[in-house]
């Protein structure tokens, strides 16, 4: 799946960080150690893998599990390592790959949260960045896990300014003395030591990739809560957990922001790749299709279809359903450009400007939008006249049209599915079960719930039925 265009920024990352996710328990000096509950790390972990997948456009392949900070650092080859725990998700676009990049420059040895309790100091479970090849020279010295002892550590020069509250220090550097303490240790304190033996700063991670990090911090509150609520965040219901509810909010307005424009995909950049080599003898009987772009035409033109062929238009987006039915019942094929800029106006006015079409940078006068037309019919339709007799034959069918989330309303989906599908049945759903949109809100087993309802609804009207895209994954690597 291709969220967005790699435009080097993410390809720098990734050449030189491996990703590895790991799943500690929470620990806090004063607190003292969560219980991991499985159903919780289950959640936590795929939005920390998708999250990861999305911002740095990595392939799920290329993030490690390892079962403890030492594993993760012996885990690699690249150049530094990012270890996340499960519930850390970091979230942007090029200009996090940028922020990380200086990070990793900057990086001497160890870059976290550093935490100051009573004097010694440890990392935050959360998130750490580690200079891989710094840790080799300093003779893999083992990270340092959860235990009460006495010891004796390098005493660090702690800086005077502070992130937040009076805890969180910028740095750590040498000072060339000793001391002794008789502590519960945390996260890393073993690391630090060997860093401040070594000369080595140990740094904070900087406000620049700070304002791209979100942590859940569930186990510093009712894992049970949290189990219901990551379930489906659109109805999560507010909390006394103010952690709890800054994740929901996030979550919730991430990608898109509640109450945001619905969408119109007026062009599709999908490949046509999930569609078998197959031609339905006298084509399809039914055809359930998105409002996005022109695939239903392409699907149609490869499969093959007839007058008894009707056409199901299924969509969460009014806006988009709009266009798509303007176009049927009053386009004739010929200058899309044109054509679209004055159904844009009537459609802003029919939903008060609450529609936002994509992809905008293709959108801009009758010229581009011809010309990204022709780059999408160019793959099924080899001349325009090819394109409007199929346009003159499609428009003659039946169309229904039909608002519905596929991810939400799974009553409504089986009421379209039992009143429309029957004989030979398509149907096309896209990547809608693994978008930002989909695996940010709604766990896998409601993802996975919602998809059942599709396949149970067209094996029980159909005689056969073709589904065309991406299962709900579960976002954690085998």
């Amino acid at each position: 799946m291709v969220f967005f265009i790699d435009g080097g920024a993410q390809a720098q990352v990734r050449n030189h960080l491996d990703f590895v996710l790991v799943n500690l328990p929470t620990f806090d000096a004063h607190a003292g150690i969560g219980r991991n509950v499985l159903q919780l790390d289950m959640r936590l972990a795929e939005l920390t893998t998708f999250f990861t997948v999305f911002s740095f456009n990595a392939g799920i392949r290329d993030i490690t599990f390892a079962a403890s900070l030492n594993a993760a650092l012996a885990s690699g080859t690249k150049d530094f390592c990012l270890i996340q725990n499960c519930g850390h998700m970091f979230y942007g676009y090029d200009q996090l790959s940028f922020d990380m990049t200086a990070a990793m420059e900057e990086c001497e040895f160890l870059m976290g949260h550093i935490i100051d309790r009573g004097g010694y100091f440890y990392m935050h479970d959360q998130c750490m960045l580690v200079n891989r090849r710094a840790w080799k020279k300093l003779g893999k010295p083992k990270f340092g896990g959860l235990e009460k002892a006495k010891k004796t550590l390098p005493m660090p020069y702690r800086s005077i300014e502070n992130v937040h509250d009076n805890y969180t220090p910028l740095y750590l550097q040498p000072t060339g003395k000793d001391f002794t303490f008789d502590a519960s240790f945390g996260y890393g304190w073993n690391a630090i030591a060997a860093g401040i033996a070594g000369g080595h700063k140990i740094l904070n991670w900087p406000k620049a990739v700070r304002k791209w990090k979100r942590h859940c911090y569930a186990y510093y509150g009712d894992a049970n809560e949290w189990v219901a609520a990551l379930a489906d965040v659109t109805r999560a219901e507010e909390s006394q957990d103010e952690q709890l509810n800054l994740t929901v909010a996030f979550l919730r307005n991430t990608p898109d922001k509640v109450g945001s424009p619905h969408k119109v995909f007026v062009f599709n950049s999908e490949t046509d790749a999930d569609m078998p080599t197959l031609k339905y003898k006298n084509g399809l009987d039914r055809a359930f299709v998105l409002a996005s772009g022109f695939k239903a035409n392409r699907l149609l033109e490869s499969f093959g279809f007839g007058p008894h062929t009707q056409v199901i238009t299924y969509d969460y987006s009014a806006p988009a359903l709009a266009l798509r039915k303007m176009m049927i019942e009053e386009w004739d094929g010929r200058d899309f450009g044109a054509f679209f800029l004055s159904a844009r106006a009537r459609i802003d006015a029919m939903f008060a400007g609450a529609a936002a079409y994509l992809p905008p940078a293709l959108l801009k006068d009758a010229a581009s939008i011809d010309q990204e037309f022709r780059r999408e019919m160019g793959e099924v339709f080899s001349s325009n006249e090819q394109w409007l007799t199929h346009w003159l034959r499609f428009r003659t069918l039946t169309h229904h049209f039909v608002e519905v989330d596929v991810l939400q309303d799974q009553a409504g989906v089986a009421a379209m599915l039992a009143t429309h599908a029957t004989g030979n049945s398509a149907l096309w759903l896209s990547d809608m079960f693994n978008s930002p949109n989909a695996v940010g809100k709604f766990a896998w087993d409601r993802r996975k719930a919602a998809y059942d309802t599709v396949v149970k609804g067209l094996a029980d009207a159909t005689d056969s039925y073709l589904i065309l895209g991406s299962d709900p994954r579960y976002w954690v690597k085998a």
